[in-house]
């Protein structure tokens, strides 16, 4: 990024360390319908002259250094808690991981493959490849994967080779050894490889969140983030049917954001939200949103807050970026400033019934830089906890069968966090 997003440039340094990329021919999916029905799922970039980004105030400000008296990051650090990290998954390269059944399930590598496994066994060939058709440039990559609460279909996140965004549904009527070649759900140009975000994550009832970054460059020249007549610098919440066309629609009950808005979208004003997740004894969802230069952030969004504006690119978190705070605006409810060692915020669950006390109804989340496990628990003041575990490219959390919790580290594969023996 022109100068590199802190972010891009812990991924691109991470999976350089780990592997060199090679893209393999495979066939496209939905090579069975023309150009003219696939755009009836895409949303394409309009197109319009402007200045080269560098040139814009956005850039600018990106790279002004950061005002003083933002919050910092200083957890208490808990050096005595009976807890350890155990390779679950031996695979460089993951990225995300979804369980389909107590001892079984789906591990995504970036660069376009997913394996399956089996009692913690990864099987040696992919069951989808896609790397001939997934780009890996910069905030790219197969991101994340998602099973429909049925069991009868795998969702893959990915960006293609043109840089697009790619929802796709592959069937798993043949079973987890085989998975259907792909339906593609949904289509978002983007403008750039920065800021795509990534995540998907079924609600509680049973439709599709996925997220969409503002798509880059620095500052979301293109104002995507406060644009609520594109998916960029959205939640969207789709109900999804791969049987039929289309194959999404917005979810019932989504908020009407006014004329010319996109009816996809449940929450706007975001800039990158790589993960997310809901509390399952709540249904809250918990956002993280990756800063500019400044701030990190949080933000607990009930389901009667459908339609909230997390402000970007008005403000980065609570501070002014191209706008002030509004009333409007939903300020975050935790953010901590870049600096002493982090980046990049990764989340993140609560916890329930976890493997040890001190993690119980406390938010697990850590930082791509940093790389040490934490534990967040909301309040007038907001209590961190630094436990004794650290990752080394920590790029996502799982929770899987029993209240077993897992870390997806980019470097080395999928730790399980238990207690030690």
């Amino acid at each position: 990024m022109a100068r590199l997003s802190r972010t891009t440039r812990v991924i691109v340094l991470a999976v350089a360390a780990v592997s060199t990329i090679a893209l393999l021919r495979v066939p496209d999916e939905n090579s069975s319908y023309g150009s003219g029905r696939r755009d009836e799922i895409r949303w394409q970039v309009p197109t319009k002259t402007s200045v080269p980004f560098e040139e814009t105030r956005e850039f600018d400000l990106s790279n002004e250094s950061c005002p003083n008296g933002l919050p910092l990051l200083e957890p208490t650090q808990v050096d005595s808690v009976d807890l350890e990290l155990s390779l679950f998954l031996d695979l460089p390269g993951a990225i995300s991981l979804v369980f389909l059944s107590d001892n079984s399930g789906f591990v995504a590598e970036r660069k376009g493959r997913v394996y399956s496994f089996e009692s913690g066994k990864v099987l040696a060939e992919p069951v989808i490849d896609l790397a001939a058709n997934t780009s890996t440039d910069m905030d790219q990559g197969l991101l994340g994967l998602a099973v429909s609460p049925d069991k009868k279909w795998l969702y893959l996140n990915r960006t293609d080779l043109s840089g697009s965004s790619v929802v796709t549904a592959h069937s798993l009527a043949s079973g987890i050894s085989n998975p259907g070649n792909g339906i593609e759900i949904i289509i978002v140009d983007q403008p750039s490889a920065m800021h795509n975000g990534g995540d998907l994550l079924f609600d509680p009832e049973g439709y599709l969140f996925v997220s969409f970054g503002d798509g880059g460059g620095l500052g979301d020249p293109h104002g995507h983030g406060q644009d609520l007549s594109t998916p960029l610098g959205s939640v969207l919440r789709l109900d999804v049917n791969p049987d039929l066309w289309p194959p999404h629609k917005p979810a019932p009950g989504n908020p009407d954001l006014g004329p010319g808005s996109d009816p996809r979208i449940w929450v706007s004003g975001v800039r990158n939200p790589f993960r997310f997740s809901f509390d399952t004894a709540t249904g809250d969802l918990w956002l993280t949103d990756l800063g500019q230069q400044c701030v990190e952030e949080v933000t607990v969004l009930t389901p009667a807050e459908a339609g909230a504006n997390l402000g970007w690119n008005l403000v980065e978190g609570s501070r002014p970026f191209m706008g002030q705070i509004e009333s409007f605006l939903r300020s975050p409810d935790f953010e901590y400033a870049h600096g002493r060692g982090r980046c990049a915020i990764i989340g993140g669950f609560v916890v329930h019934d976890g493997p040890h006390p001190i993690l119980e109804d406390r938010y697990l989340f850590t930082d791509m830089c940093g790389a040490q496990l934490m534990s967040l628990r909301l309040g007038e003041q907001p209590s961190v906890l630094a436990l004794p575990l650290h990752s080394t490219h920590p790029v996502a959390f799982v929770t899987g069968p029993a209240q077993g919790l897992y870390v997806v580290d980019l470097a080395s594969g999928v730790w399980r966090i238990s207690t030690k023996d």
